[in-house]
């Protein structure tokens, strides 16, 4: 790095803290007191960013009341102006920075633009975008949210995960699952466990409903096997035992583990008789999580384990469960 650079961003550091040194007491007082707000300095306009990015740290901390405080000394000091500006620049952290105090402020008045930022080339700049729109209007936001999604792998998901959740169940369940229904087959399997994390029951339907719908697929039917929820269909999961594909052999060996009780031991034996390690693998462990399993009955389904290969996963999941 070149010693002009250098200096550039040690002067930027140094500006970084002055205005945090005044402003952050100021806006902390602010969040904190319900009477009238303090005398404000003056703002010179190359403070503005580093206030405003100050200004929102704070913000993603509050909530109710508090964060209605912020939002009016924000605009009276032009927040609302200036992200609007800040949203044609051509550096990214600045339109980045538009984004999310637009949201914060929950401005009616930049859906248009936050929504043209929506479809954004830039991954970031566009999730920045939905998470702006959900503040601003949750119902209104998802039907395009969702339409994006299917496009938007490189939206990081955990952060997508709290998105949908402040939109709120009512709000997003519906948008979501008519995505889900109508994606292509390709799109759906990176989806359901993103489904699952957001929202398990919803997961959990939606995956049965598409299991059902491309029962001939593999990858769907591998990835669905993971996120159902609901014990009351292993009976009509029983068939992908016979699957061609490995995967949804072994999937279903899973579910059986999270789902499955005493009943479901002959098929999750059977399961432990099959030519793929991993598949034996997991349905041992599948054996010994049934509910109602315990020593007795292990015993008893291994005097019956007619395959070598069974009976050997069997001890070694047994002893894998004793050393953990």
């Amino acid at each position: 790095m070149s010693l002009l650079v250098r200096r550039y961003y040690r002067a930027k550091a140094r500006r970084n803290e002055r205005v945090v040194a005044l402003w952050r007491p100021l806006l902390t007082r602010v969040a904190l007191e319900s009477g009238d707000p303090p005398t404000l300095p003056r703002l010179p306009g190359s403070n503005r960013p580093y206030l405003m990015e100050e200004w929102n740290a704070l913000q993603d901390a509050v909530r109710g009341d508090t964060g209605e405080r912020l939002n009016a000394i924000a605009r009276s000091l032009g927040f609302d102006v200036t992200a609007r500006r800040y949203l044609h620049s051509r550096q990214v952290g600045r339109r980045i920075l538009a984004i999310r105090t637009l949201g914060q402020l929950r401005d009616p008045s930049s859906w248009q633009p936050l929504q043209e930022q929506l479809a954004s080339s830039n991954s970031l700049v566009s999730f920045y975008a939905a998470a702006a729109l959900v503040r601003i209007d949750a119902q209104r936001a998802m039907p395009g949210i969702m339409n994006q999604l299917a496009e938007r792998e490189s939206w990081p998901g955990e952060a997508m995960a709290r998105l949908l959740v402040d939109a709120g169940a009512d709000v997003a369940r519906e948008p979501i699952r008519a995505l889900m229904l109508s994606l292509a087959p390709a799109k759906i399997p990176p989806l359901l466990p993103w489904l699952a994390h957001v929202d398990a029951v919803l997961g959990s339907e939606v995956a049965i409903e598409l299991m059902r719908r491309h029962a001939n697929d593999p990858h769907i039917v591998a990835a669905a096997l993971l996120v159902i929820v609901d014990p009351n269909v292993l009976d009509e999961l029983a068939r992908f035992a016979e699957s061609k594909d490995a995967d949804v052999r072994q999937s279903l060996a899973v579910a059986y583990g999270k789902l499955g009780a005493l009943r479901d031991a002959p098929a999750v034996a059977h399961l432990m008789c099959d030519r793929v390690w991993w598949v034996r693998y997991r349905a041992g462990q599948a054996l010994l999580k049934l509910k109602g399993m315990n020593d007795d009955h292990l015993e008893a389904i291994r005097a019956h384990l007619g395959d070598v290969y069974a009976r050997d996963m069997l001890e070694h999941v047994r002893a894998e469960a004793v050393s953990q």
